[in-house]
């Protein structure tokens, strides 16, 4: 994933150059470019996600590293790099001390080059990701539990079904599931047990809440796992807080291996806190239009209010069937998100299981599919974490510690790591080059297809304009043939009757009054057939193709009409 960079700068070249030097590299993006103090302050509410920020000394009228000093205090835990004005070593160290003084963990020269520019980068990222991850650590006591949320787009998509499925295909140990929907919660009715106390025994002690006070308040459902319950009188949900949710889930990751939290389809402060400190929110919808709307509506609001950025939120599809209209590429388009996972709807044995709170006993086509992509979901970075090993250092102290012992060989991996980057922009040259020639030579292929595409639809546009005049003017012929009574059957020869011919005159005459300007010329009598059971037309299509002839041609059934 790209560090995002926000750039602090007045000057058009320093941006020019910075955002060429970015563009250049996978790792880094730049999320916002702005010229002052109030300008950073607004960039990082938009952008909570921006890991590196490039202050140039120059900005705010002069006054950057007061800018640096500010931004700081305000965002300690993430790294700046100044850009400063410096032609020499000796410039760069005094720039060098005068940046650390306010704050900032390294600076570049304005004329930096590519390979320069991403080395002070990536350092200045990785200190960053290392400071972010210690502070986490610690104030989760040391503890890994994971934090998962689970909200619905609207009522009725199955976001209670779907987290306790979850909460049990997901268990490694510790596993609770907490039922957030404290106006209307009814994870106790799916798993099937009668509680006496809920989450709203723990909002009155809020910080104090203990590892003792969560197994009391929490009760132990089939398939290991530790329900903790909404209220069963759905006014009292109003007396859990913010601050009670934030307690209850620092109590969770360090008593819980795995949370699992429903927190509905409303939005209040509660609920809008537990999506904003869950690691992973999963955010459940049904393939139906209003739903896949609401879905939209709603990343659209936590956007908006700061509380998840919609590239966070992962999209489930439920009860998706091979009947549905609406399928998971076209779910996609609607939503503007993909579809993380997809969960079959279950048919009546899964309905069974609901209604006799069963569910997590009976096995179903819903029960696998949940264990598939939950543990997808649910799982995907416990491979990375490291082994327990009792009193041992953390990851993070290892990182710490090893770059504290190894400097050296830092400085050995930095002269190959820039020798392979060097190799590595040789070979993009060449394929953006070899690419280039492959453009040139398909664009006129693609030209030419386009073109006979576009002349194909004109010339099938003028058939079908020849067809409809056609069968208008069949239509008008055989009206004419049963109003005069024409009974004479087509034979060979010459006709011989005045009247049989005076009838086919007249006939022919409306056929032609029927036809287009353009087209009535073209019309011999031979191209229309009379007898006493139908009229035809054929008619001549003018075509896009020189010596090419086009026809279209229609009948018309005759009724007497007297």
């Amino acid at each position: 994933m790209a560090t995002k960079v926000l750039l602090v700068t007045a000057s058009h070249e320093v941006r020019d150059h910075l955002g060429h030097v970015l563009s250049e590299s996978d790792g880094f993006e730049l999320a916002a470019a702005v010229p002052d103090t109030p300008g950073v302050m607004t960039a990082l509410d938009r952008h909570p996600d921006v890991g590196l920020i490039v202050v140039d000394e120059a900005a705010d009228d002069g006054r950057g590293h007061a800018l640096t000093r500010a931004v700081g205090m305000a965002v300690p835990l993430i790294g700046i790099v100044m850009v400063v004005e410096a032609h020499n070593a000796a410039e760069m160290s005094a720039a060098m001390a005068a940046a650390m003084e306010v704050g900032a963990r390294s600076v570049i020269a304005r004329n930096a080059g590519l390979e320069e520019v991403l080395t002070r980068f990536e350092s200045v990222a990785s200190w960053s990701a290392v400071a972010q991850a210690a502070v986490s650590a610690e104030r989760t006591g040391g503890r890994g539990g994971r934090v998962v949320a689970v909200a619905g787009a609207k009522g009725g998509v199955g976001t209670s079904v779907l987290a306790l499925l979850l909460a049990r295909a997901g268990r490694t140990g510790d596993t609770t599931l907490v039922d957030l929907d404290v106006g209307a919660g009814d994870l106790t009715a799916y798993s099937g047990v009668r509680t006496r106390r809920s989450i709203v025994d723990l909002a009155g002690v809020e910080g104090e809440i203990t590892g003792r006070m969560l197994r009391e308040t929490t009760y132990e459902v089939p398939g290991g796992v530790r329900l903790l319950p909404a209220p069963a009188d759905g006014e009292r949900g109003e007396e859990v807080s913010a601050a009670a949710v934030r307690s209850v889930l620092a109590g969770l990751r360090f008593e819980s291996d795995l949370a699992v939290l429903d927190v509905g389809t409303h939005l209040d402060e509660a609920r809008a806190t537990a999506l904003e400190f869950a690691d992973r929110v999963l955010l459940v919808s049904t393939p139906d239009l209003p739903s896949l709307r609401s879905a939209r509506r709603a990343l659209a609001q936590w956007e908006r209010l700061a509380i998840r950025q919609p590239t966070s939120v992962e999209l489930v599809l439920n009860r998706r069937t091979s009947k549905d209209e609406i399928t998971p590429q076209l779910a996609e388009r609607i939503v503007e998100r993909p579809v993380a996972f997809t969960v079959p709807d279950g048919g009546a044995a899964f309905a069974a299981a609901v209604n006799t709170a069963t569910l997590l006993e009976s096995p179903t086509p819903v029960h696998k599919a949940v264990a598939e992509v939950g543990a997808a979901a649910i799982r995907e970075e416990a491979t990375a974490a490291p082994s327990d090993t009792p009193d041992g250092p953390t990851e993070v102290e290892a990182l710490v510690a090893g770059s504290a012992r190894r400097p050296h060989r830092r400085d050995r991996k930095a002269g190959e790591k820039d020798g392979r980057k060097r190799d590595d922009h040789r070979s993009a040259r060449r394929d953006a080059a070899r690419e280039a020639g492959q453009a040139t030579v398909e664009l006129p292929v693609f030209v030419a297809i386009a073109l006979m595409t576009i002349l194909l639809c004109i010339q099938g546009i003028g058939w079908a304009s020849g067809l409809l005049a056609a069968r208008a003017a069949a239509q008008e012929g055989a009206r004419t043939a049963g109003i005069v009574g024409y009974d004479y059957d087509e034979g060979p020869g010459p006709i011989e009757d005045p009247h049989r011919a005076l009838l086919e005159h007249r006939i022919r005459d409306d056929v032609r009054d029927r036809l287009p300007d353009a087209m009535r010329d073209a019309v011999r009598d031979s191209d229309i057939a009379i007898s006493p059971d139908e009229v035809s037309v054929r008619v001549t299509v003018r075509t896009i193709l020189p010596g090419v002839e086009l026809s279209a041609s229609s009948t018309a059934p005759v009724y007497s009409e007297g």
